[in-house]
């Protein structure tokens, strides 16, 4: 079976089924596992900035982040 039998095609999408499927079961019990301790840690700050009156932005900052290298690199 060579690269181009689509023999090893149906193969090569069956493994990567397996593969999805076996990390997402992954995923879900590292998540069951897992503290809160990072969320635990993010929300005192939140709280913080809102009484100092800094606004809470639902965004992540990556598109602000994106534009100042951009400024960064074109002077």
């Amino acid at each position: 079976m060579n690269r181009f039998d689509p023999a090893h095609h149906r193969e090569a999408v069956a493994a990567w089924a397996r593969a999805g499927a076996a990390l997402d079961q992954l995923r879900r019990q590292e998540i069951r596992e897992s503290d809160a301790s990072g969320v635990r840690a993010v929300i005192p700050t939140m709280e913080l900035m809102d009484r100092l009156g800094v606004k809470i932005s639902a965004e992540t900052g990556l598109v602000e982040q994106q534009r100042w290298f951009a400024r960064l690199r074109h002077g």
